[in-house]
């Protein structure tokens, strides 16, 4: 018995040595589980992240293809508006309050997207390189819609909206530079050097032409003084000769007079300082203004000019140049006859500023019949506000037994889109408004 026992205790120290030899020669060192199961869920992770990230990228480039064939299509409708047709309406405001910031309504793109031009009222008074990022993000989707974007003030001054520099206005700064000689060859230097000059401005800030607001007798100028563009006193010049001049020297460079090499010659000898016959100080703004002429290649861009205020204007001159006359034939049943022969090419207005909203639904009336090209507002943002809901057009609604409208923002410039160019009861079945507006990354 004791032999036995003996044996087994030598088999079972045998087994042990066996099973130590045979557990070194697989892996002399502990295993470290943690760390190699970390390392396969990391690299999943980083795989699975990958995969998510492709299929984002693939998704979002699929919408970009659908966007870009939507805004395609926006500035296809918008080019017929411009050609003085009558086969598109052109849609169009005088706007205030462009600041693209917290507030949706102060972004262009919360504007419908059949519009097709807007003037900012009052200028825009900041030099080109303070405009915001907000900002140019917002004019860059803007223009992918085929929408263009002007400035407009009342004119009766040579300097008006010009941009400040320091605490000096550019009005100031352009009497400063230029005098106020009132000889006739100096006023009318005056009127041409203004025109350039203004014309480099609004190139220079991505814009899309001048809005010239020209109301002589009964706009709000100061007639006792001395007034190149108003009917004031010490004009050396007519009045009505100083406005064919500055129309007749910005229209080289926006509007319909020339195009081509010839159109795209004069934008290139306007940021040339030793272009013979400028005034030596003009190249103060080629200077400040080429570079941005030379980066956004606005050689090759189409610019417009509008004119809208009183009928005085000499047309047999003028309407070559001008783009489309925004008349400002106010009212609830008034519907101007047009400044020219073609009466697509003017517009006829609602003033929204006094609560006019709706005139502008008579005014898409005449211009669905082929009375005028389109319909316009003044101080169109306070439409922003109004929706089907609102008491007013809910009151039109109900006059006319209307149904079916959504609009949530700009119901009635929306309402009078609808009414010059319809659309059919299944193409409106599914509509729904949304306020997109895309911010810079």
């Amino acid at each position: 018995m004791k032999d036995t026992r003996h044996l087994k205790q030598i088999r079972n120290i045998g087994l042990c040595v066996l099973g130590l030899w045979m557990a070194n020669c697989v892996k002399t060192e502990p295993l470290d589980i943690e760390k190699d199961y970390t390392k396969a869920m990391t690299e999943r992770a980083q795989q699975e992240q990958k995969q998510e990230a492709e299929a984002k990228a693939k998704a979002e480039a699929e919408a970009d293809k659908k966007w870009d064939a939507y805004y395609q299509m926006l500035t296809e409708y918008k080019e017929k508006a411009w050609k003085n047709t009558g086969e598109k309406p052109f849609i169009y405001m005088w706007w205030t309050g462009w600041r693209a910031n917290a507030l949706e309504q102060t972004w262009l793109q919360s504007i419908p997207d059949t519009t097709t031009a807007v003037s900012l009222w009052g200028g825009y008074g900041k030099q080109p390189a303070d405009m915001s990022e907000n900002e140019k993000f917002d004019l860059e989707m803007f223009h992918k819609k085929g929408s263009k974007v002007f400035v407009c003030w009342q004119v009766s001054n040579v300097g008006q909206g010009l941009p400040s520099e320091g605490n000096k206005s550019g009005f100031a700064l352009f009497r400063e530079k230029y005098g106020e000689e009132r000889t006739k060859p100096n006023e009318t230097f005056r009127c041409e050097i203004y025109a350039r000059d203004l014309a480099r401005y609004i190139i220079a800030c991505g814009l899309d032409g001048f809005d010239i607001d020209w109301e002589p007798n009964i706009g709000n100028h100061s007639h006792s003084g001395y007034n190149e563009f108003a009917s004031g006193v010490g004009n050396a010049n007519t009045y009505k000769e100083n406005m064919i001049t500055f129309i007749q020297e910005i229209g080289k460079y926006f509007g319909e007079k020339y195009s081509g090499e010839e159109r795209k010659q004069h934008l290139r000898n306007l940021f040339d300082e030793n272009f013979s016959g400028y005034h030596e100080k003009e190249k103060e703004y080629i200077r400040a203004y080429k570079p941005f002429f030379e980066k956004g290649n606005y050689v090759e861009k189409k610019y417009y000019l509008l004119y809208d205020g009183e009928k005085v204007l000499d047309t047999s001159i003028a309407d070559a140049y001008i783009s489309k006359y925004i008349m400002q034939d106010y009212g609830n049943g008034r519907v101007d006859s047009p400044f020219t022969n073609n009466k697509f090419k003017s517009i006829s207005t609602s003033e929204f500023e006094k609560g006019q909203f709706l005139s502008i639904i008579r005014k898409a009336q005449a211009a669905k019949a082929g009375d005028v090209g389109g319909v316009g507002s003044y101080h169109g943002e306070l439409d922003f506000t109004h929706s089907a809901e609102s008491a007013l057009f809910k009151g039109y609604m109900q006059s006319n037994k209307i149904t079916g409208r959504k609009y949530k923002h700009y119901a009635w410039l929306r309402e009078a889109i609808r009414i010059i160019d319809p659309r059919s009861n299944e193409e409106y079945k599914d509509f729904k408004e949304v306020l997109n507006i895309k911010k810079p990354k």
